[in-house]
Parts: C-alpha cells; structure tokens; sequence
C-alpha cells in the first residue's frame, strides 16, 4: 500500500489534508526540545514528529527520558488529552505552577486536561514514557503564545508558539 504523507525532514506539521494518510513510526524523528534553557538538561524531551492535526485537534507523539521532567506551561485556548504508550508518569494540572493537583499515570491511563489549566509533568518510571498529547482547539486560530512558569519565576511568562507551522517566517 502506497503512503501519500511522504515525510519532508523540515515539516513540523502535517494537517487540514483533504483524504487519509498515515505516518509510520519509523518515519518519525525525534526533535529535542532545548530551546526553553538548553542548560536545563533535565526538561528535555522529544517530539517525535510531525505533529499532525485536522481543522480543530492537533496530535504529538513525545518521548520523555527516564528521570526528566517539564516545568509548569499552559497552552491557551486549547483542550489537552494526554494517553501513555509505555511508562509511568506524575502530571500537575492547575491554573497556575503553585496550584497543582497530581495525578499519576501509567501505559495506557488517560488524562484530560481542560481549556485553562496548564500542566507540569515528570517521567516517575524506571524507563522512558512514550505517550499521545491531543491538542483541541478552543477558539478561531491556534494560539501562537505558550506560558512557562520556571521554577522561582512568581507567574507564568510568554513564549513564541509558533513552531506549530510550517511557515518559515513564523520560526
């Protein structure tokens, strides 16, 4: 069976198609996350893209190492699903990173995360979690701003979200 996505190395996402595709996992590569403070080693993790996506949801395949984690972010204007493939993970879902309730998960529990509330999370397994983030979109455009509260900073602050395109100008 012939796969029509063929796989550009430079596409961070494949969406708005008109028929079905498929990604294969072996045509995913993984893209390290360092750009929040790459000294931070310990926030790493891969997405394994592309990212793909229809009109109104978006979905990552990510990896995050054994003992990493990722500090407190929110998404705006978005709904989150999250599913574990394989590992053990802790998730802190609140309106802020000081108002955090916990929830632990392992392969295939889910959690959903509503519009509003961001998450800090951490791989609490013996191995690498693989999981599923489904991203829906709750108003007119994806959102271009992502909020990170880094340990020691009072409130969240604003980064650029646009890496979610293909637009070479928007990176």
């Amino acid at each position: 069976m012939k796969n029509d996505a063929q796989i550009n190395k430079n596409v961070a996402v494949i969406e708005g198609q008109d028929k079905p595709f498929v990604v294969k996992w072996q045509e995913r590569r993984a893209n390290w996350d360092s750009s929040l403070r790459p000294e931070k080693v310990g926030w790493q993790r891969a997405l394994l893209a592309p990212t793909v996506g229809g009109t109104s949801f978006r979905m990552s395949a990510l990896m995050l190492p054994y003992g990493r984690s990722r500090p407190f972010h929110i998404t705006p204007d978005t709904e989150l699903f999250v599913f574990v493939l394989e590992g053990e993970m802790e998730w802190g879902i609140g309106p802020d990173g000081n108002n955090l309730e916990w929830f632990r998960l392992g392969q295939y529990d889910t959690l959903v995360i509503p519009k509003g509330h961001g998450t800090d999370y951490r791989n609490s397994g013996q191995i690498d979690a693989k999981y599923l983030c489904v991203f829906s979109r709750t108003s007119e455009e994806w959102t271009k701003q992502l909020f990170w509260q880094l340990p020691g900073d009072e409130a969240p602050r604003a980064y650029d979200f646009s890496s979610w395109t293909n637009d070479p100008k928007a990176k």
